[in-house]
Order: structure tokens, then C-alpha cells, then sequence
């Protein structure tokens, strides 16, 4: 750090930014992550609740952790810059974080469609749990294929994304 207070010698804030498009590293990250916070409010949710109330829940959740994460990623890039961000940056930031909130789509509207069918609070939440871990192992293991993963490898990648979701209903059936 300079004796102005300015940071010098810093890193990437992303080791890896120089092999991927700005922001693709963060759009891909912020999808997965969106799903396992999605499975986690589907874990908690109560069967008490209505079942549009917990897709608003999901929703909610997700644009709360997506502001809190474009904020920390706004605030990181101005420090490692050293100086305010430019429009088309802030919004690329803002953008890049938003596969956070659009994860949640799936599962949310597994919960809308089962409500107008009148499916049960309890087993409604945990198909849309199910659904979430379906997507978490898919999502593994396409990520994983497009990293270059093949076979035992891929098979492995893509089961600790599913492995996540499947702790999940582990996590619902333990509190309800």
C-alpha cells in the first residue's frame, strides 16, 4: 500500500480471470450457488407456510445474496482499481451476479405450478427440493463436461454438485 492509501502489486482479484471472458467465471459461479441457496430456503421452509409464500421466500433470498454479492464485488474491483468503477463496469458487475437470482426460476416454479394444482405444502416443497438437486447434479455435471472432465472424473465433479442437493433433503427430513 502506497503512504497515500493507495493499493499497489495487487493480484487479479480472479487467479483465473486471464483465461475466461470478465465476468464468466462469476456468471457460472453465481448460477450454482443460486441453486444450492435455493435448496437451502426449500430445507428450511416450513410446511406451515403457503406455498407461493416460499417461492417468495426462494426469491427474496436470492436477490438479497445477489446485492450482497454485487456490493462485495463492486467494493473489491474500486479497491483493486484504485479508483471508482466506469458505467459499463458497474453494470457489469450488477449483470454478472444475476444467474444468482435467475437459478431459482426452476424451483420456484415447480412450487406456483404445484399450488394451482393443490399439492400438499410438505410434499410440494420436497419435489421442489428434489427438482433443485436434479438441477444441482445437472448444472455439475455440465459445467464439469465443459471444464473438460471425461469419465470417472466427470461421474465424480458432477455427483458433489448433486451431493449438494441431496444434503439438502437430508437437512429437511432432519428438522421436519
Amino acid at each position: 500500500m502506497a503512504p497515500d492509501g493507495t493499493i499497489t502489486n495487487v493480484e487479479p482479484v480472479d487467479a483465473l480471470s486471464t483465461f475466461a471472458p470478465p465476468g464468466a467465471l462469476r456468471r457460472r459461479s453465481s448460477y450454482l450457488y443460486g441453486l444450492i441457496i435455493s435448496g437451502a430456503v426449500l430445507a428450511t421452509a416450513g410446511q406451515a407456510l403457503r406455498l407461493p409464500r416460499v417461492g417468495a421466500a426462494v426469491f427474496g433470498t436470492l436477490v438479497i445474496y445477489w446485492a450482497a454479492e454485487t456490493y462485495v464485488h463492486w467494493m473489491a474491483a474500486r479497491s483493486v482499481h484504485g479508483r471508482d468503477l466506469t458505467r459499463e463496469e458497474r453494470l457489469r458487475t450488477v449483470r454478472d451476479g444475476w444467474p444468482l437470482v435467475t437459478a431459482g426460476a426452476i424451483p420456484v416454479t415447480v412450487l406456483l405450478v404445484e399450488a394451482g394444482f393443490g399439492v400438499e405444502n410438505g410434499l410440494a416443497i420436497r419435489v421442489a427440493l428434489a427438482v433443485n438437486a436434479v438441477l444441482l447434479f445437472v448444472v455439475g455435471w455440465t459445467m464439469s463436461r465443459a471444464s473438460g472432465l471425461r469419465g470417472a472424473r466427470l461421474v465424480l465433479s458432477a455427483t458433489a454438485s448433486g451431493v449438494l442437493g441431496l444434503g439438502m433433503i437430508a437437512l429437511k427430513t432432519t428438522l421436519h
